[in-house]
């Protein structure tokens, strides 16, 4: 697998980065979004929770902070208020009590003095 020839060809030729091929393919396929493979791939592997890419990656692109993925996801999802997550993240963190945060948030602020947040 990984490789592909057209009718009355006399070799094989390495699928590109992105695509792959099963055996005694005449073509090579694009990889789903939410997967990627290098050059003379068989089969597309799946992007890491934290991670994505669209159809025919060969690689896959980390989550902005404040968004999150799934393994296998096509893109991020925003973190939700009173939620945080770093760049990479494949989940949102729940801010502490007496912090709080706004929808996408990178991190949680605290309180001001006089009020408060029963997270």
């Amino acid at each position: 697998g990984g490789t592909y020839s057209g009718a009355g060809a006399t070799a094989c030729s390495d699928c590109g980065a992105g695509t792959y091929s099963g055996a005694g393919a005449d073509a090579c396929s694009d990889c789903e979004a939410g997967d990627y493979s290098s050059a003379g791939a068989s089969s597309c592997t799946s992007c890491a929770g934290g991670t994505y890419s669209a159809a025919g990656a060969s690689s896959c692109d980390s989550c902005d902070g404040g968004t999150f993925s799934s393994s296998g996801s096509a893109s991020c999802t925003a973190c939700e208020a009173g939620t945080y997550a770093e760049a990479g993240s494949s989940a949102c963190t729940k801010c502490d009590g007496g912090e709080w945060s706004d929808a996408s948030a990178t991190s949680c602020s605290s309180c001001e003095s006089g009020t408060y947040s029963g997270a």
